[in-house]
């Protein structure tokens, strides 16, 4: 059995005694959703949803992805649903600045997605509910929930899209075309807490996913954040908190697209302190 410390050393996820990890190093997936939404807001109130490893771009916008997986490899070709809140970003490393949006809290429906999101790629995914989206004429719903099984389900957010039209042909093409030629890289923080107070494991992750669209429509897209009592979403209600209270200043236009996405776990990056950090700037 390879052990952690040797050269390329064969992955293991708990409960590592009974051999080598499940979780394939990139999962191919088709006829996949992924809808945004997203606004500009203050700089002060986008700049608390970062940590240390990161700063803001030039404007301070947050994202709203709802995202549905199908087909997964290490769900024997199921699917999963995903919420993720993202922040514009740049990481300004010792060798190399980047810019990428940070997601500092995904809501994920499938348990071995959100295993190995936290544990391996540093993104910080929670458990949630996604109902079906509902269409009416010209738009499209959803909603996120906090959920448990048994007695917590939470309605957490809901988003809405209006006079939704179909992104023209070339429009989409010069869409894929810059996905294909970069990928879609998101920020992650892969934190692992100690019981003596400093985490075992803290630093900076640079994810990548790969999409093709086969249609997108483009509209109005606008979000509600509501606030769940802790009693109601024991988990999420602080989340949901500090999302109510950013200012929306301004929307961009709302996404609706479905297409194939690659999730390129083998990738992922783990980034050195940034130099302001390293040089105690």
């Amino acid at each position: 059995m390879n052990q952690p410390n040797q050269p390329n050393p064969t992955r293991y996820d708990a409960p590592a005694v009974f051999g080598p990890s499940l979780m394939p190093d990139s999962s191919a997936c088709e006829n996949c959703e992924n809808w945004t939404i997203s606004f500009e807001t203050t700089r002060d109130a986008a700049a608390k949803l970062l940590p240390r490893f990161f700063e803001l771009d030039e404007r301070a916008f947050v994202s709203v992805h709802r995202i549905t997986y199908r087909g997964v490899n290490y769900l024997a070709g199921g699917e999963y649903r995903e919420l993720a809140i993202s922040v514009d970003a740049v990481y300004n490393g010792p060798k190399e600045t980047i810019k990428a949006a940070f997601t500092p809290v995904l809501w994920v429906d499938q348990m071995s997605a959100l295993v190995s999101g936290r544990e391996l790629l540093g993104s910080p995914k929670i458990y949630g509910r996604f109902p079906e989206a509902e269409f009416p004429p010209g738009g499209a719903t959803f909603d996120a929930y906090e959920y448990d099984g048994r007695a917590i389900d939470a309605r957490l957010m809901r988003g809405e899209f209006r006079n939704l039209s179909t992104l023209p042909a070339k429009a989409l093409a010069d869409v894929n075309a810059r996905v294909k030629a970069m990928g879609v890289h998101t920020f992650g923080w892969k934190i692992i807490p100690s019981t003596e107070g400093v985490p075992d494991v803290d630093y900076p992750t640079l994810q990548l996913t790969r999409w093709q669209f086969d249609e997108a429509r483009i509209g109005e897209g606008r979000i509600s954040f509501l606030t769940p009592s802790p009693a109601e979403a024991p988990i999420s209600s602080r989340i949901m908190r500090v999302l109510a209270d950013l200012p929306i200043k301004e929307y961009r236009k709302g996404l609706v697209a479905r297409g194939a996405a690659v999730v390129e776990r083998q990738m992922t990056r783990r980034l050195p302190l940034p130099e302001r950090m390293a040089t105690g700037r």
